[in-house]
């Protein structure tokens, strides 16, 4: 049987929030600015009312206004600060978990962070304040190595002056859909394309999508949940074959904002060597770079290499005779390739390739030397970080704000948005690239101070289609 590589162009993308990166750190509070970084999640519902009314002239303990949204091994800040402002170096801090037992996760005293053997174990290594603001009222905990058990209720606790804050952490998991071939109609022109999307929470929800954007009519979504409380989604759809026909596998999940998509592209032409597809994902992240043949044809048998002829040696993942030949591969690579024996079954030779670092952006090859054919695939790995705002200048009616976001690749644009969603007119952008390649940028903007002015810093990349952004409130409010 004649062999040439697949027309079939498989090239995962991921959106929104999926961040590995810490949360944004608050700002020194003013009394007349609270700045909350902002989960921007559908369906996000206010938390209790936790602020208590100051009737001694004591300061208050301030939590966000929503629930904090974080995805699983993320850094992240969970807010809390005194307002009006206070030294909170010398005070006692309590952070717990009314729901767990023991309860407590931080015991801050006299200057120092206490180790109690009654501190609950799960959070052990993995809190501390921001010693640095705490002379600013800023009692915030930072949150390593976000687990899915830290989902839940936290208290913020100023003993002395027996104040309070609840407010709730919602902790998601997601991951990559990845598209396979399973059916190949010829005397209809029709093919079965299968997506699946392993290790989400909560429950996701799956759409196939047709070039437009619109619902396609697929099979039902099977759901199954682990013994690690993880969800598995996948679905089965048929489409046509034929030119430019773009098919996108969506999973999203609305109540932590997440969403990842691939897409495929049938087509009812032969693929020539030396095309390129384009494959966008995070550093850290696991992804599939795709290299299908048509007809499907058993391959376990033959031999199969792929590599980036930008390196020295030039190996990423070579299979010969039935197994992995890796004796010349290239050590940046080791331990993070792979091919399925099962998929090569059926014509699959896409690489998985785990823990992505930017140095493996580049472009691959996939080379079926049996018939000397090649594919080829441009990766892009991209990194982000959510922006933080902070006061730079308050007079009685005007306050000047500056963002700041750092570790992003490629360099993204920052704008400034009112809380109507229009673009502010602001200070040019300044743009930093170090010496690990990541950018850092930043820019202020002069804004009112009035009721309910609620400024937004967003920060976006379109060619990995990633945005982060920070919200803050200033108001026109006179301190207590």
């Amino acid at each position: 049987m004649d062999i040439s590589l697949s027309d079939i162009i498989l090239s995962p993308t991921s959106s929104t929030e999926s961040n590995k990166k810490p949360r944004t750190e608050l700002p020194p509070p003013d009394p007349l600015v609270q700045s909350v970084p902002v989960p921007v999640c559908a369906g996000c519902i206010p938390a209790d009312d936790s602020v208590v009314n100051n009737e001694t002239g004591q300061s208050q303990v301030v939590g966000p206004p929503q629930p904090v949204v974080a995805i699983v091994g993320e850094h992240i800040i969970l807010p809390c600060h005194l307002e009006p402002a206070v030294d909170a170096r010398s005070m006692a801090v309590e952070w717990t978990r009314p729901d767990l037992k023991p309860r407590l996760v931080l015991v801050w005293r006299a200057g120092q962070k206490l180790n109690l053997d009654d501190e609950n174990p799960s959070y052990r290594g993995r809190t501390s304040l921001l010693i640095d603001k705490l002379k600013s009222g800023d009692i915030s905990l930072k949150l390593s190595k976000v687990k899915l058990s830290d989902g839940g209720k936290y208290k913020c606790y100023v003993p002395t002056m027996n104040r309070d804050s609840v407010f709730e952490l919602v902790v998601g998991a997601v991951s990559s859909p990845v598209i396979s071939l399973v059916e190949i109609d010829k005397d209809s022109g029709t093919v079965v394309l299968q997506c699946e999307s392993k290790g989400w929470y909560p429950e996701p929800e799956l759409l196939w999508l047709d070039a437009e954007g619109k619902i396609l009519s697929a099979g039902p979504t099977e759901t199954v949940r682990g013994p690690d409380d993880l969800y598995t989604v996948s679905s089965r759809v048929t489409v046509e074959k034929r030119h430019s026909n773009n098919i996108t596998c969506r999973v999203q999940q609305r109540n932590i904002n997440q969403t990842r998509e691939t897409q495929i592209k049938v087509t009812g032409e032969s693929q020539e060597a030396g095309s390129s597809q384009t494959v966008t994902a995070l550093v850290g992240e696991d992804v599939i770079l795709p290299c299908l043949l048509e007809p499907a044809a058993d391959v376990v048998s033959k031999s199969l290499e792929w590599g980036r002829l930008d390196l020295e040696p030039r190996f990423v993942h070579v299979w010969h005779e039935g197994q992995n030949l890796l004796v010349n591969q290239n050590p940046a690579y080791r331990g993070r390739t792979s091919l399925s024996t099962e998929k090569l079954k059926h014509g699959d030779l896409s690489l998985s390739l785990s823990a992505l670092k930017h140095s493996d952006n580049g472009q691959y090859r996939c080379y079926f030397p049996s018939q000397g054919k090649t594919s080829t695939v441009e990766l892009l790995v991209g990194s982000v970080s959510s922006p933080v705002i902070a006061e730079i200048n308050i007079n009685s009616s005007i306050v000047v704000l500056q963002c700041e976001s750092k570790g992003w690749y490629p360099e993204p644009d920052l704008l400034w948005l009112d809380a109507e969603g229009k673009i502010l007119s602001a200070g040019p952008t300044e743009t930093v690239r170090g010496p690990d390649d990541l950018y850092t940028v930043s820019s202020r903007v002069t804004v009112e101070k009035r009721h309910s002015n609620n400024i937004t810093c967003r920060v976006q990349q379109s060619n990995i289609n990633q945005t982060r952004e920070t919200q803050i409130k200033v108001t026109g409010e006179p301190p207590k």
